[in-house]
């Protein structure tokens, strides 16, 4: 997650930009201009979300890489049999899911792995199109973000 710190500190400016401005019109008679600034958070919120989130599934592959690498090179035929089946070099990583390839680096159920699937749906909704009609706390979503990359197995 090399870039997130930057991302965060370039969504911190932006965000507290918006928030003055929105401020700025918070007189009567302004309420358009205010709303239209609001909205203008909202969607503001939602692409520094998935840009974001983009460095902490990049750390997953990674750390999904790292543990496939690590099972294949064991001695005994036994352990590393059915990790001969991925290809951690494949930009694809063999077509494993996302899903499949967050349990190969967090324990399937674990609060880290529920958040990160929650997060995940979030992702996917924007990405593909449905916009949320509120705001997003990108701040706390970034911690979060920094909470599962510490989780993560690399081995």
């Amino acid at each position: 997650m090399s870039d997130l710190q930057a991302i965060a500190a370039s969504y911190e400016r932006i965000d507290d930009f918006l928030e003055h401005l929105r401020d700025d019109h918070d007189t009567v008679g302004e309420a358009d201009e205010r709303d239209r600034v609001a909205r203008e958070q909202e969607l503001n919120d939602q692409a520094w979300f998935v840009l974001a989130w983009g460095q902490l599934e990049a750390d997953i592959d990674n750390a999904c890489r790292d543990a496939i690498r690590h099972a294949q090179s064991h001695g005994d035929w036994r352990n590393r049999r059915a990790w001969s089946l991925y290809n951690p070099d494949d930009r694809r990583l063999s077509g494993l899911s996302f899903e499949n390839r967050l349990t190969l680096v967090l324990e399937k159920g674990s609060g880290e792995w529920k958040r990160t699937m929650q997060l995940y749906n979030v992702r996917n909704q924007i990405a593909h199109g449905t916009l949320l009609s509120e705001r997003i706390d990108v701040s706390s979503e970034i911690q979060d973000f920094y909470h599962i990359q510490t989780s993560l197995v690399r081995d």
